[in-house]
């Protein structure tokens, strides 16, 4: 588990400010190596399937074992994909182009 939630505009500071809702023990959690294993698993396994999406098969899908997620109506929108896309080719300068055949 990382502290990473609670830095926010702290980040940087000499004393990091804790957020209220980090001393509530009921909260879902898991461990850094549980948290990355869905990326890691669409990144890796051949089981995989192209264009699905994976996350935590527990309890409200917040932590468990890996498994098929449902994708969001929100992560579907093609004009907000493509403003997502665009913005991040110029934040990082980076560009692809279609090739030229």
């Amino acid at each position: 588990m990382t502290n990473l939630q609670t830095a926010g505009a702290s980040l940087g500071s000499e004393k990091p400010k804790r957020a209220r809702f980090t001393s509530i023990d009921f909260l879902p959690k898991q461990q850094v190596e549980e948290g990355a294993e869905p990326l890691l698993y669409a990144a890796t396994s051949p089981e995989a399937t192209a264009g699905a999406y994976y996350g935590p098969g527990g309890r409200f899908g917040l932590v468990g074992p890996t498994a098929t997620a449902r994708i969001t109506r929100r992560a579907l929108d093609t004009e907000a994909n493509r403003r997502l896309w665009a913005e991040s080719e110029r934040l990082t300068g980076v560009a692809l182009t279609a090739a030229v055949a």
